[in-house]
């Protein structure tokens, strides 16, 4: 049996950050621990593949790191793509690759994030939020989502509610 291909974007953001004491804040690490998590954490039953665009807090992300990431998107020959990215600017991304998946029709898009680092932190969400957009793949048509927290949202109708820390529909 052939395994299915899925091809992940990194971006940053909190979920492949480390905490800061002297800060008190999140700083994304130097070096991605999503490869590592996929790999020898999930074990995973599919083929993944990594690239790199950026290392940011997504507040910093700017169109055209999110015009990278559309390439990244349209290059790749997996059908499914999961683009892991800060909270902040999530919905904005999504909406950014959404305009633009006319270079990319055929595939799922995924983003997905966490609200706390995924290394370090035993109660991160971001290990749940990754392989419930993995699971996700299966179930979606192609089209650009956003899956947090147990729920998925097209991109255009979701946006992050600070005062709760989770998405919601719009």
């Amino acid at each position: 049996m052939k395994k299915r291909k899925i091809h992940f974007v990194l971006t940053g953001g909190t979920i492949d950050s480390f905490y800061n004491p002297a800060t008190e804040s999140s700083v994304p690490n130097k070096t991605s621990v999503i490869p590592h998590y996929i790999r020898d954490v999930i074990q995973p039953h599919f083929v993944p593949s990594f690239i790199s665009v950026s290392k940011k807090d997504s507040r910093y992300m700017t169109d055209t790191t999110r015009s990278k990431i559309v390439s990244a998107v349209r290059k790749t020959k997996a059908k499914q793509v999961i683009i892991v990215h800060g909270t902040t600017t999530m919905a904005k991304t999504a909406k950014f690759v959404d305009k633009h998946k006319d270079k990319f029709a055929d595939k799922i898009v995924l983003l997905t994030g966490a609200m706390v680092p995924l290394k370090e932190f035993a109660e991160s969400d971001g290990g749940f939020n990754l392989g419930y957009a993995i699971a996700q793949l299966e179930h979606l048509k192609p089209g650009v989502y956003i899956c947090m927290n147990a729920r998925t949202f097209k991109a255009g109708k979701v946006t992050k509610n600070e005062k709760t820390a989770r998405f919601v529909g719009i």
